[in-house]
């Protein structure tokens, strides 16, 4: 039998650069989130091209994309990672042991909540997993895990924007926010109406809140009015406090600052304003991303009250 020297082996490392590239279309990007140069990730491409024997990326206005080669090869190379970690689940597991690495991207909001709860856990009862925590908003998140970025998304979503099957892990009433003394959010509840006008300080779109408000006034006929658009969940909450507008959030980021006084907070009802948290994992988990989802729907089954929120079922 012919001996193929240039298939005696593939570098995992190479094909993992591989799958991040064509899944982030940018070579520059891949050597930052490595932590490593762009020349040394181009080097890993070459070997494997050198390898594959045909290019596997071609230059366009925006970075790089996948040749025909490339695509050929790349669920090829995903199917090989994926063996891999399955190969290093098993022999963890022989051994009594979980390991690897968790990538989890979360809304800045949970984090407090959640996550810092979560790393605690994993610390003392699972030390060989490896913790990565990321912040930003729902669309990032959900772009990170189309990129294989992240292994658990945790981004708002509204109803209409919930895929099938996809899971929920929180449900969370929303608040109208107002400074103290304030009359309209005075009470425990503010009917929806009264946000009629109102200067309203909210994420920009795409947000799947500020979706859900700009829909829910236009089937109300109610003026969701925005006069700043800020991401930032401190912003918004400094700009209630001096007076420059409302905002709305769920209740466990501002409940420490209406319990001492520096914000008013009503919760929104007829209608509610239901945010949701979905949870998103990546199309291949391991054990211990497996391990971690089930670490997180324990500590979200013990915080609801905490949280203000419903269970994750409710109708």
């Amino acid at each position: 039998m012919a001996k193929n020297n240039e298939a005696q082996g593939w570098d995992l490392r190479a094909l993992h650069i591989l799958s991040l590239v064509a899944r982030s279309g940018s070579i520059t990007k891949v050597a930052i989130d490595l932590g490593v140069s762009q020349p040394a990730v181009s080097r890993y491409l070459s070997m494997l091209e050198k390898q594959c024997g045909g290019y596997l990326f071609t230059r366009n206005g925006r970075g790089v994309g996948l040749t025909e080669l490339g695509q050929q090869v790349l669920p090829m190379a995903e199917q090989v990672l994926a063996g891999a970690d399955a190969l290093n689940d098993v022999v963890a597991a022989a051994h009594g042991r979980v390991t690897g690495t968790v990538r989890i991207g979360t809304l800045p909001s949970l984090s407090e909540a959640l996550i810092v709860p979560l790393l605690l856990r994993v610390g003392r009862e699972y030390p060989g997993i490896h913790m990565q925590i990321v912040e930003s908003g729902a669309g990032q998140i959900e772009t990170w895990l189309h990129r294989r970025e992240i292994d658990i998304g945790l981004p708002y979503r509204s109803h209409d924007a919930l895929g099938s099957g996809e899971e929920v892990l929180l449900r969370l009433p929303s608040y109208l926010i107002g400074p103290p003394g304030d009359q309209v959010t005075a009470g425990p509840q503010v009917p929806f109406a009264k946000l009629d006008g109102l200067p309203l300080v909210l994420s920009r779109k795409p947000s799947s809140v500020r979706m859900m408000l700009d829909e829910m006034g236009r089937r109300h006929d109610i003026d969701i009015r925005v006069s700043v658009e800020a991401d930032s969940g401190f912003i918004q909450k400094q700009m209630v406090v001096k007076r420059a507008g409302y905002t709305v959030l769920p209740w466990h980021t501002v409940g420490a600052e209406v319990q001492r006084g520096e914000l008013q907070a009503a919760e929104i009802v007829q209608p509610g304003v239901l945010r949701l948290v979905s949870l998103m994992l990546t199309d291949r988990p391991t054990r211990a991303v497996k391990v971690v989802t089930g670490l997180l729907r324990e500590i979200v089954s013990a915080s609801l009250a905490s949280l203000d929120a419903l269970p994750p079922d409710a109708a």
